[in-house]
């Protein structure tokens, strides 16, 4: 197991578009803090966790992509002729992923707070209230990751890739249209009212875009940040075992 996810980081670690992905997390990291510095932003928790709509993009074309690679190329079949599970092959893709979300995370966030301690500064309790945010973070990257690897994992057709970062794209307006939908005032016509309020919170809790919606801090709705960790490794666990059980069937030609 240790060799499969050391061989796939090395493979990763020598893809172009792994590189040009963590290219662009860097750069944008500086030019967003730069920006916010310009026009005159207070603190720093919006340029740290700006990152987390992008990230989800960038993630999705570079692990699905990277992983369809490996069906296009006879990696997952050579693996499986090898001797490695199936189930080894899946978890040495899952973790090797989740390490290039980290990675693409650490490559904005250096710059940024680099840039956030020497011009923008704050405050300890804004400090600790991004670290938080940060560490729940990681939660929900594995719940796309989690996504992520069962799509591509499972469907080896071409159109996964761009379908993929659609995917990502309708769920964020949908999730940002939820949204909007609670912030209308129980005084105005359009007010959502229950039990259809209850049910939009609970999709911005349980999907991964209105997890990362909410971690960002700019939406309507902010619940305690426990119920998004929570919602976030149930989702991560339930992918890990759809995605799973749907591998072992797997037809691998």
């Amino acid at each position: 197991m240790r060799r499969l996810i050391a061989a796939d980081m090395a493979r990763l670690w020598q893809w172009r578009p792994f590189r040009l992905g963590g290219a662009f997390m860097a750069v944008y990291g500086i030019f967003n803090a730069l920006a916010h510095i310009y026009l005159g932003g207070e603190g720093f928790e919006g340029p740290v966790l700006d990152f987390i709509i992008m990230a989800a993009y960038v993630q999705a074309i570079i692990a699905v992509g990277f992983i369809h690679e490996d069906h296009s190329s006879g990696g997952l079949k050579n693996k499986l002729t090898v001797g490695h599970s199936r189930g080894a092959v899946y978890m040495s893709h899952l973790l090797v992923q989740y390490l290039a979300g980290l990675i693409y995370a650490g490559l904005y966030l250096l710059p940024v707070l680099l840039l956030g301690q020497l011009l923008i500064g704050g405050t300890a309790v804004q400090a600790a209230g991004v670290l938080a945010r940060l560490g729940c973070y990681t939660a929900v990257l594995l719940s796309f990751t989690a996504i992520y690897t069962l799509v591509s994992l499972l469907i080896s057709e071409k159109w996964i890739r761009v379908g993929s970062v659609a995917g990502v794209f309708l769920l964020m307006r949908l999730c940002t249209r939820i949204d909007y939908g609670l912030a209308i005032p129980e005084t105005a016509p359009a007010y959502v009212r229950e039990p259809l309020r209850r049910l939009y919170g609970l999709i911005l809790d349980v999907t991964p875009t209105g997890e990362a919606i909410q971690l960002m801090g700019t939406g309507f709705r902010q619940p305690e940040l426990w119920v998004l960790l929570v919602s976030a490794l149930g989702v991560a666990f339930l992918a890990v075992i759809c995605g799973l059980a749907g591998f072992l069937r797997k037809d691998i030609k």
